[in-house]
């Protein structure tokens, strides 16, 4: 079934003459629709109350009032920042935070989805957006560990993230990271992995995200924000809970480690010597 947004999209291209001016203007402002009566609407298309009931019955909708009651539904999580800013509080909720952060590192099928990664052919991180610099974490976090592991994060656009995942197939582990808003292309790319064999594991806020349906294993990693569209702190949390169950699981992580220590030594700074440490070391006898 088609979303409000397309239906409108669809009747603004399709419908007389006289209604046009309607359409083009909601499905160029489908926010301002919902804080604009119907006789707003009228006098900023220069058209009619009449005019735009007709075009929300000509969009399958059986007024104006349930257009928006629909539009509204959809637009929610774009809405949300904006609303949030007008109701900001003062104090950030640190213990919400914290809990829900805790309860993210925690969760029970986190060892199951190691298993997974360290028994896979190949490791997809999927994130586009914001989630792409989650999906890059991951995966340099893991990568000293996992044999066969990728980032597919945007680069290049949606077509060239399609294009890399023609090789994802059975035997492979897909984890798809996802906060509000979400993206449509993510769930369009979930699923394409999906029927090509993939194991999927989905990293998303809550069990409505979109995604969810889709995933063999879904993390929940709450991104509740006072003023930001999501936080990423718990979706950190579940990646660093993952890299730790995968570190434990697998045999050669101390010497893994060690190596890495051992390459990247020449490029790191050493630490400074604090003065109380150096007063230290000059009483020494």
């Amino acid at each position: 079934m088609k979303s409000a947004l397309e239906r409108i999209q669809l009747a603004a291209s399709s419908t007389t003459p006289s209604l046009v001016p309607v359409g083009l203007w909601m499905t160029a402002h489908p926010i301002q629709t919902l804080s604009q009566s119907a006789e707003e609407i009228a006098a900023l298309t220069v058209t009619s109350v009449s005019a735009v009931n007709r075009f929300s019955k000509a969009a399958g909708f059986k007024g104006f009032g349930e257009l928006k009651a629909h539009l509204g539904v959809e637009m929610q999580s774009v809405m949300e920042p904006v609303l949030k800013l007008g109701h900001a509080r003062e104090e950030p909720e640190l213990t919400e935070i914290a809990e829900a952060v805790r309860g993210a590192g925690e969760a029970p099928q986190i060892a199951t989805v190691a298993t997974w990664i360290m028994k896979a052919r190949r490791v997809w991180f999927l994130g586009l957006g914001a989630s792409s610099h989650l999906a890059g974490y991951a995966v340099h976090t893991l990568m000293p560990f996992v044999e066969a592991i990728e980032a597919v994060a945007g680069e290049g656009g949606t077509e060239e993230v399609a294009r890399r995942l023609m090789r994802c197939g059975k035997g492979d582990v897909l984890i798809a990271l996802s906060l509000p808003r979400y993206s449509r292309d993510t769930v369009h790319l979930v699923r394409f992995a999906r029927d090509r064999g993939a194991s999927i594991v989905v990293i998303t806020d809550d069990q409505a995200s979109p995604l969810s349906a889709i995933a063999h294993i879904r993390l929940l990693a709450p991104a509740a924000h006072g003023v930001l569209p999501s936080s990423a702190i718990a979706m950190m949390a579940v990646i660093e809970a993952l890299a730790s169950g995968v570190m434990t699981q697998n045999p050669d992580a101390v010497r893994l480690a060690r190596d890495l220590a051992e390459t990247v030594l020449a490029y790191l700074a050493p630490r400074s010597v604090s003065p109380e440490n150096q007063n230290l070391e000059e009483e020494e006898p």
